[in-house]
């Protein structure tokens, strides 16, 4: 009887750290960190991917195609500067709108718009052209937006890995407890 109630816990600690995993995984689509469980799309089938790379975080957008459309160090012939680092983004069902700053540390604001280019898979091609406060502010609250900031990140992941182990171990210790009591 006792050892039933170690494996019933096992189970119950098994599918509590398996929800809590889907449940980070698809806050982790925001912060560019991917999801295996959700379907979040975003217009034009753009994706959020972080880049991590040592001590560096980069953070940009990309097509559906992988090809990034938006990042740091990116400038396009619509806007006069180089963007220095992604801040936040907002989305809704048709386009995107990016907030950044440049290289003297101004917060700028870019609207994705379509180029009249399709892409090989026939989705319309985009750039981003700059916005203006005034502007932004008449169409903020329209968009779902989402702060770029890495620590969250690494906190989203480092919580699905400590889900996914936790799962692991109560499946192993689960099945452990169950072979014993059946060759009881």
């Amino acid at each position: 009887m006792k050892k039933t109630k170690w494996i019933i816990l096992f189970a119950i600690s098994f599918i509590l750290c398996v929800l809590f995993y889907i449940k980070y995984d698809s806050k982790g689509y925001e912060y560019g960190l991917g999801c295996n469980y959700c379907n979040k799309k975003m217009p034009y089938h753009l994706t959020p991917y972080d880049e991590r790379d040592g001590s560096r975080f980069s953070f940009t957008l990309k097509d559906e195609d992988d090809f990034e459309l938006v990042g740091t160090g990116f400038r396009y012939q619509t806007i006069n500067f180089e963007i220095k680092n992604l801040l936040a983004y907002g989305y809704n069902d048709t386009s995107v709108i990016v907030k950044c700053t440049d290289s003297l540390n101004t917060i700028r604001y870019l609207i994705s718009f379509e180029t009249g280019y399709t892409s090989k898979k026939g989705n319309p091609e985009i750039s981003f052209k700059d916005l203006s406060i005034n502007d932004f502010q008449k169409v903020k609250d329209k968009y779902n937006w989402f702060e770029i900031d890495k620590e969250k990140g690494y906190a989203i992941d480092r919580n699905k890995f400590l889900f996914v182990l936790g799962a692991l171990l109560s499946l192993v210790f689960g099945l452990l407890g169950l072979f014993k009591l059946k060759n009881k």
